[in-house]
């Protein structure tokens, strides 16, 4: 685990301003997304509703648009993808 986060952290030191001030912006559900969709390629909206985490469906929904804003991901009619 120490090495992951070492290595994280290498990878956030490499990247311009701008980018760091994006990485900054995102929660922990919105990681889970991100990671659902590069690793599935495209996910249903459904499915990232789904999530555990203590969000309201609405803020889940902000979130999701928040990601689409800062150029993290698209979304085609009920299809998130990268």
């Amino acid at each position: 685990m120490k090495q992951i986060f070492k290595n994280i952290l290498i990878e956030i030191d490499k990247l311009p301003t701008l980018d760091k001030k994006s990485l900054l912006k995102i929660n922990t559900y919105q990681l889970e997304v991100l990671s659902k969709i590069y690793k599935k390629k495209e996910v249903v909206t459904a499915d990232l509703l789904k999530s555990q985490t203590s969000y309201s469906k609405a803020q889940k929904y902000r979130y999701l648009k928040q990601l689409i804003s800062l150029g993290l991901c698209k979304k085609k009619h009920n299809l998130f993808f990268s």
